[in-house]
């Protein structure tokens, strides 16, 4: 079908009713996928695997098979687990998919009861705050702004969805386990309204009260008072809005303080009840607006791989990246949110080989970096966007450790300890002592004139990650928009800094661009430059490495538990012209086919009955 073709069909019949139902398998054609060595008729670990499966696999989902067969052919095959090893590990991955299910019924036992998941206070606010937050930007509908004529996609198109019906889905399963804190932006295309009707036909039918749950949307500060008007049209009908969040801001100015004061009017008017922000920005801009003392709260980056754009700016109190932070904004009594830990945090859900193997069988990255976030960073949440319910597996079980550690039945910190020594230990085995310590040290900010633009602690850090743990696909998403972000050299330094993003600051390294200055406080600054040369020719966006190159440069992939494209689809900053397109063809062309579809479903199919022969 030609564009021309879709904006017609669009035109006459609507948005497609496809779009969220995945690809289709033409009727007659069959189709197979390989068997899971682990599966084999060989395999010495089949027998054992499939008896432990077969005790639960009708509680499993269908992506929670997929995901568990994934694992275990990892560990057979690259982690090379024995078969009281690869026993142990199904009991472990079943369990982790099946325990919290009876929370879901209408009467769960006291005893599950008291694995919901944990909450926190949350700083000045005095909220109790859920330790998991349910992020909405990966279940939307589309990435497109919900307020542009013409091409903004129906909203009751939207709201008649199979997407819409996942939202309801991923609510639900959130409020029994106890998560009820919900997240969205207006910078999520249709996340917000589809959110907030969610939530508003739970209430109308009478399975939550208001009061239920907590809700956060979020504004850029430009044309505040447009977007407010904006996001009130969506939001009125809840009646308030909890939390609400100046987004992605790094500068402190004039308008920031006018955004306030409105902040302020709209507190007296009981529309919103607690401000806070959230930022994207380097370390220094953090600290300066946490120390403004005019917020509430903070959602910021800072994970075990680092502090995002945070990483290899300077801190303000001799070091690097955003825990200094943190830790300022608890001194202060602000309520402390960790942003995207599983995605922005590591892409964890996608990990490399060799980040799988470091971490364990006995914990998933994902649970790593959770419990991480909570026990030894201190955040009193972490955002996960759901793309599905069975998102939740292996965020239940972290928070069901949570609770095990505060009934004195484990130690957690024994159990991160182990994991952080080994991912330590790697860390500076491969980069040296000297680099490991203070590699990132020293380096100003993308918005420091001396690097004209260029975020040299972030391309460092991705170095970092991708010579250490082999992250190949997490750096080279972030490292993109890097490579993507306009700079004009004809232009002063002043108008370029002005059109920084500040959700995405800095640019890519740029060899005419003299360094000297920048890099004149760094203890090696000719490493410095050899590194982010490196990082430039291995990221950069025409460059891309096969499978079989990134075994030969020890990055190989490991696994993926993503069972099926989420509704939004999977983008990057190359993706602007694949969402509008989307959008003008009512979901037949651009970002088209997402959700669970044939595919999906046959491999579903074909595996379960594997584990049934």
């Amino acid at each position: 079908m030609s564009v021309i073709g879709g904006i017609t069909s669009y035109a006459f019949n609507g948005w497609s009713k496809k779009s969220f139902t995945g690809d289709r398998i033409p009727d007659g054609e069959e189709v197979s996928f390989p068997l899971p060595s682990f599966l084999s008729s060989d395999s010495p670990v089949a027998g054992v695997v499939k008896e432990i499966i077969a005790e639960k696999v009708e509680k499993l989902s269908d992506e929670a098979v997929l995901k568990i067969c994934r694992q275990l052919e990892f560990w057979y095959t690259d982690g090379e687990l024995d078969e009281v090893g690869m026993k142990s590990l199904a009991e472990y991955l079943v369990e982790q998919s099946t325990w919290y299910q009876g929370l879901m019924g209408k009467s769960p036992s006291e005893d599950l009861i008291a694995y919901k998941v944990p909450k926190r206070r949350f700083g000045k606010t005095e909220l109790q705050m859920p330790i998991v937050t349910c992020g909405g930007m990966r279940f939307q509908c589309t990435w497109f702004p919900d307020f542009v004529p013409l091409l903004s996609p129906s909203r009751s198109a939207m709201l008649n969805s199979s997407a819409q019906e996942n939202i309801k889905n991923c609510i639900r399963h959130c409020l029994a386990l106890g998560i009820n804190h919900f997240e969205t932006a207006r910078m999520y295309g249709t996340s917000e309204y589809q959110v907030v009707e969610a939530l508003y036909e739970l209430i109308q039918s009478g399975e939550i009260k208001r009061e239920d749950f907590i809700f956060q949307t979020k504004l850029v500060p430009a044309n505040f008072k447009k977007g407010w008007e904006q996001s009130w049209a969506n939001c009125k009908k809840l009646g308030y809005i909890d939390l609400l969040s100046i987004h992605a801001i790094s500068d402190i100015n004039d308008n920031l303080f006018k955004v306030l004061e409105i902040c302020e009017t709209l507190k007296a008017e009981s529309k919103i009840r607690h401000v806070g922000f959230s930022t994207h920005g380097c370390s220094e801009q953090i600290m300066a607006l946490i120390n403004t003392e005019k917020f509430e709260y903070v959602n910021l980056h800072e994970h075990f791989f680092g502090s995002y754009h945070g990483s290899g700016t300077p801190d303000t109190l001799g070091n690097e990246g955003n825990l200094a932070c943190v830790k300022r904004a608890k001194e202060l009594d602000m309520g402390v949110f960790q942003i995207s830990p599983i995605d922005k945090g590591g892409k964890v859900f996608a990990p490399s080989k060799d980040l799988a193997l470091l971490v364990g069988s006995e914990m998933t990255p994902i649970g790593f970096v959770l419990l991480y976030a909570w026990k030894k960073i201190g955040f009193d949440t972490t955002s996960v966007g759901l793309g599905r319910p069975s998102d939740l597996d292996e965020v239940m079980w972290a928070s069901k450790l949570m609770s095990l550690e505060s009934q004195g039945k484990i130690d957690l910190d024994k159990m991160l300890d182990s994991v952080v020594d080994r991912l330590n230990a790697r860390a500076e085995e491969v980069q040296g002592k000297e680099w490991y310590s203070k590699g990132l040290l020293n380096l100003p900010s993308m918005f420091d004139k001396s690097t004209d633009g260029i975020a040299l602690g972030h391309t460092l850090w991705l170095h970092n990650l991708l010579t250490s743990y082999g992250m190949y696909e997490f750096c080279k998403d972030r490292y993109l928009g890097l490579d993507l972000a306009k700079w004009n050299k004809k232009k002063s330094w002043e108008e370029n800094e002005k059109n920084i993003p500040r959700g995405n600051p800095g640019r890519a390294y740029d060899g005419s661009t003299d360094l000297t200055e920048a890099l004149k406080n760094h203890y090696d600054p000719e490493l410095v430059l050899k590194k982010i040369k490196e990082t430039h020719e291995w990221l950069k966006v025409d460059k891309d490495f096969d499978d079989m190159e990134l075994e030969k440069m020890n990055w190989k992939k490991g696994y993926n538990l993503t069972p099926w494209t989420q509704m939004p689809g999977e983008i990057d900053s190359r993706a602007v012209k694949k969402v509008i397109v989307q959008c003008a063809t009512g979901g037949r062309l651009g970002i088209s086919k997402t959700g669970p579809g044939d595919s999906f479903r046959a491999e579903v199919t074909q595996l379960r009955e594997a584990l049934n022969s």
